[in-house]
């Protein structure tokens, strides 16, 4: 993986996890994500309008439009999975799985092929994080076991989103440049999430969260935007394989927010699993 590339995609995990983290300690997850989306595509489409034209050719629409359902259908779950789990359980399912699911479909969709270095990176990563998602060592089963819980179901149909806008993400930036295609990202995904945030029982809730938090709802929509721009900068320089699995990273960063703000559990386990994810990047780096 370039080495270029790979920092741009750390700096986009650290941005994801400062994010989330952020989303986790509002007061209301559905609306202060909805306004951090909203406030990010209003300055970032500013600073867009003033380099270039928001226009993108229609082979870019073709697999924007349902990148951008599935984008929506993944706020929504995320957003619920917070408010009904741990931030240090629900973040590494919804950004682990993808580990997994994003070599296999890319493989099959957009024919990627990756060194045997590379898949050994991955496989690292895939490991830290599932360790990560432990509370002990004895608990390795706990994981697969807790998939009869409502939580841990949310978080895998997200991580399942995840897979699908990425790999349709890898074919849209083939087409136009990331920068306008990160400000449709957040335009339509402002417009698409405001019916859950609008509807009358929770119009009052959602006009609360920006009254209460609309400090942290402004980091977080510079945290959020770039973090997404980060990515799909990466998506034009390499396989979205790498940048999936790089970018998953930001599980390690997740629970350590949700240990030390939000006295989450986490233990030696954890800092192991951070290890192994470590050798991972450096075997990506080199593959």
């Amino acid at each position: 993986m370039p080495i270029l590339a790979l920092l741009i995609v750390l700096i986009a995990a650290v941005l994801h996890a400062i994010s989330n983290f952020l989303f986790k300690g509002g007061r209301d997850s559905s609306a202060f994500l909805w306004w951090a989306i909203t406030v990010g595509a209003l300055w970032y489409g500013a600073f867009v309008a003033a380099q270039s034209s928001f226009a993108m050719p229609l082979e870019t629409w073709v697999v924007f439009i349902p990148s951008i359902c599935a984008e929506v259908a993944y706020a929504r779950l995320i957003t619920y999975g917070y408010a009904n789990g741990d931030l240090s359980q629900v973040y590494p399912i919804a950004r682990g799985a993808p580990l997994l699911l994003i070599p296999l479909f890319g493989a099959v969709v957009l024919g990627e092929r990756l060194p045997l270095f590379g898949y050994g990176g991955i496989a690292l990563l895939m490991t830290g994080v599932y360790l990560v998602s432990l509370p002990a060592l004895g608990d390795w089963m706990r994981p697969l076991r807790a998939a009869k819980h409502r939580p841990t179901r949310i978080a895998l149909l997200a991580a399942l989103m995840v897979t699908i806008y990425t790999l349709l993400d890898k074919v849209g930036v083939r087409y136009a440049p990331p920068m306008v295609y990160n400000w449709w990202v957040y335009a339509t995904l402002a417009l698409g999430y405001a019916p859950f945030v609008w509807s009358r029982a929770a119009r009052a809730t959602t006009v609360r969260e920006l009254r209460l938090n609309w400090r942290r709802i402004v980091l977080a929509s510079f945290a959020t935007v770039g973090s997404y721009l980060a990515a799909l900068t990466g998506l034009s320089m390499t396989a979205a394989s790498y940048v999936g699995a790089v970018r998953a990273s930001s599980v390690v960063m997740g629970a350590l927010l949700g240990w030390l703000v939000l006295q989450e559990q986490l233990g030696a386990l954890r800092v192991f699993a951070a290890g192994l994810m470590v050798a991972g990047l450096v075997v990506i780096a080199v593959a």
